[in-house]
């Protein structure tokens, strides 16, 4: 395997690990004003994204091998679907802390 792909492969482990320790130390850093974006947002889905975007453009660059290419997707997608999860959670939790507040 090509240094590119095992960088690849180790950043996109270092960043679902440092999205989901952020995540679990800032679990009880909630704040009592109006929150335009949530933490799921902020801390998930936005770094994850960058990730992927940053390693979908790097994946497009010429003189790779094949498995270097398959890997730096499958990489990229993977954080894709990981920022569309912390989405997914980021949305439901506003709806129902929305519901809970008496705002629906």
């Amino acid at each position: 395997m090509q240094p590119l792909a095992i960088a690849a492969l180790s950043s996109g482990v270092v960043m679902i690990l440092g999205v989901t320790v952020t995540l679990i130390l800032t679990r009880h850093d909630m704040k009592p004003h109006r929150v335009t974006i949530n933490r799921w947002i902020r801390s998930g889905s936005i770094p994850l994204a960058g990730g992927g975007v940053a390693l979908g453009a790097i994946s497009r660059a010429s003189g790779q091998s094949l498995t270097t290419h398959d890997t730096l997707s499958a990489v990229a997608t993977t954080l894709f679907l990981a920022a569309l999860l912390c989405a997914v959670i980021g949305a439901a939790a506003a709806s129902r802390q929305g519901q809970s507040s008496g705002r629906a």
